[in-house]
């Protein structure tokens, strides 16, 4: 049987999945975005939405479904991105939710955005109450709920809260990106609120090796995906300087109501579940993190 990947092409997917074929998985990618073959991967280019037979056929008869699949980003402003967030993040997860047999398990990937920054420096922990500050954090809390209903019902259920996941091909619209090119532009970088603002910062190899062994370990419910340890922009601003081995300076704006003043991750469950939990090397994910986003110039 094969392990199944939504979203497959995005930026924690690809890294899933090269995590679970190197492990001797075989894995089949579904996104709408094409992909391009790789060992041990099936590819289906297509919409979750789409009633297509071949992802229907999929979902049905998979040993495990991490579903990874959504319209991301915190700060999106777009015309129509409540639309696309209630579509993707909402609908077409309900859809995977109610095709994948109950005995089947799923690993829905939320958000740590869902519990609205870490509050007074505690860590946020599982059981802490919800309180989800904009479209994109509302829109993983309804995604939960589905999910405490597949999970209510009998079915083999795990939602996975990432924190603030960086690496090799991380979305252009996430702030390490952002500041990575506007340092190799020469150009401020841009702050929201406070260089001394925190964040859980989480390699991607790490988080995707904790999905991997989540799902192994047989985790139900919610689980945090984190270090435990805030790293502060300032902290990442430096990295970027010194992975680009040039200066930087900044323009520190308002931060809006959807940014968290902190993130922090409690991950006793998370240990307890897989027997460890991600380290971050802030400067070398950021060196990598650089590299691969322009190779041939850090080649040379």
């Amino acid at each position: 049987m094969s392990v199944v990947v939504t979203g497959s092409a995005g930026f924690i997917g690809r890294t899933l999945v090269e995590t679970l074929a190197a492990a001797g998985e075989r894995v089949i990618g579904i996104d709408r975005a094409p992909q391009p073959p790789r060992p041990g991967l099936t590819v289906l280019t297509a919409d979750l939405l789409s009633d297509d037979d071949l992802v229907r056929a999929a979902l049905e008869d998979a040993a495990v479904v991490y579903h990874l699949a959504g319209c991301p980003g915190v700060r999106d402003r777009g015309a129509d991105v409540a639309r696309r967030r209630r579509r993707d993040n909402v609908l077409a997860g309900a859809r995977v939710l109610a095709t994948v047999p109950r005995s089947v398990p799923v690993l829905v990937a939320s958000s740590s955005s869902v519990y609205g920054g870490a509050r007074g420096g505690r860590p946020s922990h599982e059981t802490d109450p919800l309180r989800p500050v904009g479209g994109y954090a509302r829109s993983k809390t309804a995604l939960e709920r589905l999910c405490a209903e597949r999970l209510a019902r009998g079915g083999r259920t795990t939602v996975i809260r990432p924190f603030t996941v960086a690496g090799e091909g991380q979305r252009p619209d996430m702030a390490l990106s952002l500041w990575l090119a506007a340092a190799r532009e020469g150009r401020p970088l841009r702050v929201l609120g406070s260089l001394d603002r925190t964040r859980d910062v989480t390699d991607v190899r790490q988080a995707a090796r904790a999905m991997a062994d989540l799902a192994a370990a047989g985790a139900q419910g919610a689980v945090n995906v984190g270090t435990g340890r805030g790293q502060s922009l300032r902290a990442m601003a430096a990295a970027v300087a010194e992975a680009l081995d040039t200066e930087v300076s900044f323009t520190v704006e308002p931060a809006p109501a959807v940014e968290p003043g902190a993130s922090l991750a409690d991950v006793r469950r998370l240990r307890s579940l897989i027997g460890w939990s991600p380290e971050t090397d802030l400067r070398g994910l950021v060196r990598r993190q650089a590299a691969a986003a322009h190779p041939l110039v850090e080649a040379t």
